[in-house]
């Protein structure tokens, strides 16, 4: 007797075949959109093709153009054709950015010019006493940290209980994530913020004990992961009067006070200059790379040209260079003292974890001289 398939079954059995087929579209092409525009900071025409829809390369966009660029041209590409296609259309473009799948490292990882991760780890050394950590801060946070709880009236505490998360995601977290990337947001679900809640804590910022932020944390081994934060209805306010400066502070001096050796205060997008990214380093975290990621960022540019320095100029970012990091920078120097501004440039943006300082200069023959260890 044959067995027939319940309705339920068939749909089931559609819906993976089609899953399937996504996850091997995604493998196999990529969407490809040209953009012109007017590069931030310079003033200079700026032509990018992106390969790839993403976060990475939205926030990429938003952060070169002085204003929204015009689109060219959008069409979808065989990825392995992906080389044919940029001889093709070298003349077309200044730089393209492609985010693909890591396995193609082996195809376009020696072609590409430059190869980037979308993001990159920091992680603060805990494992000595608070004033030897306080030495690996920035100075402005060596000077912000004396006396710090007592000069803001700040306090905080650690809850274990459900109510305080649920107040935490919800006055916290939520609003101030949305207030702070807009329709860019990528907000985790209550439910998986409350299965990281039953296995770790929140922090809140005290004052006048009432909490002003807030911070999610699970200790794994002797690593404390700061996963997320927040603050009160997402009001900058908060932020301005030093909630933000006193997650990091009370946090770190809950990991010296309890022997836990490191704070991982979790991925960054990649950009030197990035607010969130100069942060963590001020707090002395090293740069790592992302071992979880499962997609590379090729940088295959037409230089050197001023609109590549300038780009870059704009955009600093940590690149792969061997097996550590290196940093990408920019540099249009003035004709009357060409390398007047390097010595400055290499002090603000060799961090912690960055092996060396990678030049895109105009003029091209411009060095970048590294500082002396």
């Amino acid at each position: 007797m044959n067995q027939i398939s319940s309705p339920s079954a068939t749909k089931m059995t559609m819906y993976l075949i089609r899953q399937k087929l996504y996850e091997l579209a995604t493998r196999m092409m990529a969407r490809t959109t040209l953009v012109e525009g007017v590069l931030k900071g310079s003033g200079l025409p700026f032509r990018c093709l992106f390969v790839h829809n993403c976060l990475f390369t939205a926030e990429l966009s938003k952060r070169t153009f002085a204003a929204a660029p015009k689109v060219i041209r959008q069409s979808r590409i065989f990825i392995p054709m992906l080389g044919q296609h940029l001889t093709a259309h070298a003349g077309e473009f200044d730089l393209c950015v492609a985010v693909l799948p890591s396995f193609y490292d082996s195809m376009f990882g020696s072609r590409c010019s430059y190869q980037g991760q979308e993001e990159v780890r920091q992680v603060i050394d805990t494992d000595q006493d608070w004033e030897s950590l306080r030495q690996n801060f920035s100075r402005k946070k060596r000077q912000v940290t004396n006396d710090f709880a007592e000069k803001n009236g700040l306090s905080f505490r650690i809850s274990h209980a459900t109510e305080d998360f649920d107040f935490f995601y919800h006055r916290m977290h939520v609003p101030h994530i949305r207030r702070r990337y807009g329709e860019l947001a990528d907000l985790d679900s209550y439910d998986t913020m409350k299965s990281f809640f039953e296995k770790g804590y929140v922090l809140f910022v005290t004052k006048n004990d009432q909490p002003v932020a807030g911070a999610l944390s699970v200790i794994e081994g002797d690593t404390m992961m700061f996963r997320r934060s927040g603050v009160l209805d997402g009001d900058e306010s908060h932020v301005k009067a030093g909630a933000q400066t006193a997650l990091y502070y009370f946090q770190l001096r809950y990991a010296v006070e309890n022997g836990i050796k490191a704070v991982d205060t979790m991925k960054t997008a990649p950009f030197l200059n990035d607010g969130v990214f100069k942060h963590k380093a001020d707090w002395g975290a090293k740069t790592l790379r992302d071992v979880e990621t499962t997609r590379s960022v090729y940088y295959f540019t037409n230089g050197p040209t001023e609109q590549l320095a300038g780009f870059f100029e704009q955009n600093p970012l940590a690149i792969c260079v061997g097996d550590g990091l290196a940093g990408l920078v920019g540099y249009r120097a003035p004709q009357t003292a060409p390398q007047s501004g390097l010595p400055a440039l290499t002090q603000q943006l060799l961090v912690s974890g960055l092996d060396s300082l990678v030049p895109v200069t105009w003029p091209a023959q411009v060095g970048l001289t590294q500082p002396q260890s």
